[in-house]
């Protein structure tokens, strides 16, 4: 969804494109020739259990070191699907056919695992590589192009944290960050360098095939994010999938929308959550707070019929045309998960949201809302019907109505639209290839001089010896000073 904008733009302007993906194009043009993935790993859409987050972990209990396993171990499946997907990868034979060809630009998406680089590497393409982030930036984004991910102000992509943190809170976010980029290194990177080395030889460090990025576009853009250390070679692009055209609306949905006197909520968790996992007393909490509201509320859950079941003042369908939903003059308010796509949207027509955050970049999304004055959080765990009517009362609140409406105007508000930025950077990028240098020297500085560690110590070195220097000359004056008295023996 946040891609195929960016590729179909890209066909249109007339470059030849091969696409491998695990979502085919829907008629896609001539000049884009499609490689598909389906078949060689599962696609997990409304797939995750609410029941998982009714119990949370013993681990996550323990002071300090709990936080730091809460933000890691929920990744662990990743990492079991990267490695998975890159054994299949590389003798898929239509990919290995098409990585013969001559490149001028290698697209790749940054997220979890760096197989590509190594297939890319193996079969000798030099063209220069555009990273695609289709959410907020991971741990391991900002270090390939030099630009400074500081724990200190910048919280990793798993936490709840904003940029405004305790000492404990910076605490964990450095251990966190630390712990998530050695987990990323053992868990995948390491493990898809065994297997691409089995099939191919030697293959360098993916660490260091991954500083060969010439361009970061990610799908974020400061104004509902949050200011970040950015370089010329880190781009935000948030909003690139937002398309002009709207599908229709289905005509019940259509009708239950006009008809509403106070307008209508929208409440969706997203792709990936099985919304009729949830546990009948949460479900009732749901319910039963919804219904005190005058507004409407539009309820994506699988298990409606194809017309929708209606209850009170809530309508449950089975699927929604989200974006033209939010965008729909009648539609005051959001319910999301979180989920980076629905919130963008949100945020994009000024439509202020109650966040239920459960999982990967959520809590992170939601408390940046949050921080920017959009929205009210309400953690799965927390969940009652008074935390949520009384979070539903501050979104549909005057304030919040308003401050939603100015943000609007503010993501707007750029000097080229993000699609056009995308390609801008993606043709830039054809032209002037490695040469363009958009990143800073900082990406190849090992730890120790990025953080000036030598020269502190050097300076602490040079503070003590100079004090060392000024105590000993003070007790050589003194010495000289204070003189024992001589006594005359008659």
């Amino acid at each position: 969804m946040v891609f195929e904008p960016f590729l179909r733009r890209l066909a249109e302007r007339g470059h030849n494109l091969t696409v491998a993906s695990f979502f085919p194009m829907q008629d896609p043009p001539p000049n884009i020739h499609e490689i598909s993935f389906q078949g060689i790993y599962e696609i997990r859409l409304e797939s995750i259990d609410i029941n998982d987050f009714e119990n949370e972990n013993i681990l996550y209990k323990v002071p300090i070191l709990g936080c730091v396993a809460k933000q890691i171990l929920p990744l662990q499946p990743f990492a079991n699907a990267a490695s998975k997907i890159c054994e299949r990868l590389i003798d898929l034979q239509p990919l290995t056919e098409a990585l013969k060809g001559h490149y001028d630009l290698v697209i790749v998406e940054n997220f979890m695992g760096d197989c590509v680089l190594g297939l890319a590497y193996a079969h000798g393409i030099k063209a220069p590589i555009v990273a695609l982030v289709s959410g907020p930036r991971m741990p391991w984004t900002m270090e390939r192009v030099g630009a400074v991910d500081n724990p200190s102000y910048v919280p990793i992509v798993t936490s709840a944290l904003t940029s405004q943190m305790s000492f404990k809170e910076r605490l964990e976010n450095t251990l966190s960050s630390i712990g998530i980029r050695e987990w990323y290194n053992r868990e995948i990177l390491i493990k898809e360098r065994r297997i691409l080395e089995k099939k191919f030889g030697n293959i360098p460090d993916l660490r260091e095939l991954g500083k060969n990025m010439s361009v970061m576009l990610i799908n974020s853009f400061h104004v509902l994010s949050g200011a970040m250390p950015l370089v010329p070679g880190l781009v935000e692009i948030g909003g690139m999938h937002l398309k002009t055209e709207r599908k229709p609306i289905p005509k019940y949905i259509e009708r239950f929308l006009n008809e509403s006197e106070h307008g209508v909520v929208v409440f969706s968790l997203g792709s990936h959550i099985k919304t009729m996992s949830l546990p009948k007393y949460k479900e009732e909490i749901l319910i039963n707070a919804l219904s005190k509201l005058k507004q409407r509320v539009i309820w994506k859950y699988e298990a409606s019929g194809e017309q929708g079941n209606l209850i009170g003042n809530i309508l449950k369908v089975r699927w929604l045309p989200q974006y033209e939903l939010i965008q729909h003059k009648k539609v005051v308010a959001y319910i999301c998960h979180g989920g980076m796509l629905g919130m963008t949207e949100a945020v994009s027509e000024g439509k202020p949201m109650v966040v239920i955050p459960f999982f990967a970049d959520q809590h992170l999304n939601a408390a940046a809302a949050a921080e920017a004055g959009i929205a009210s959080v309400v953690s799965y765990t927390d969940l009652t019907e008074d935390s949520l009517t009384t979070a539903l009362d501050v979104v549909l609140g005057e304030k919040m109505v308003a401050k939603a409406r100015q943000v609007s105007k503010m993501w707007h508000d750029r000097e080229s639209s993000p699609l056009d930025t995308a390609i801008f950077y993606a043709e830039r990028t054809i032209r002037w290839g490695h040469d363009a240098k958009l990143y800073s020297t900082a990406r190849d500085l090992p730890f120790y001089k990025l953080a000036l560690i030598d020269v502190a110590l050097a300076i602490i070195f040079a503070v003590v010896v100079f004090l060392a220097i000024i105590i000993y000359l003070l007790l050589k004056v003194l010495k000289l000073v204070i003189r024992e008295p001589k006594v005359k023996v008659n």
